[in-house]
């Protein structure tokens, strides 16, 4: 999946560019968030990889607004809650159909690791309506 594109025409400041990536990265992940309502593996991926480039470019403007760093961190886990549903999905895809016992702990685990993520997912949306770089139109 390709990012969205940030278009910097008449930027004038370090903040200005700040806002418009956020507000590109912010607009591409809550397009993307539809995959983790689903649970669809596919669409949980894009999801979290879109949460990669939101969290990296939080990261890089923390000298700008220190407050960005509380919703990076924010970010980090929703990616680790991701990333454990994913590593479940791939494992579950290459699993011998005579593992069931096996196939119900990974099956098991993959929803609790998506149900967690649904949860860090509504505290991060409430931690970024707080970020000062980030105006929601």
């Amino acid at each position: 999946m390709k990012p969205e594109p940030v278009h910097l025409r008449g930027v004038t400041d370090g903040i200005d560019l700040a806002r418009r990536v956020l507000q590109t990265r912010v607009r591409e992940v809550r397009r993307l968030a539809g995959g983790l309502q689903q649970r669809d593996q596919r669409g949980m991926h894009d999801f979290r990889i879109a949460c990669k480039r939101l969290r990296y470019a939080l990261e890089r403007f923390e000298d700008l607004e220190p407050s960005l760093d509380t919703v990076a961190k924010a970010f980090a886990l929703l990616q680790d809650a991701l990333g454990e549903a994913h590593d479940r999905d791939v494992l579950l895809s290459i699993l011998p159909v005579a593992m069931v016992e096996t196939e119900h702990r990974l099956r098991s685990e993959r929803e609790a690791n998506v149900d967690r993520a649904v949860m860090l997912w509504t505290q991060a949306q409430e931690l970024l309506l707080d970020c000062p770089l980030i105006v929601f139109t």
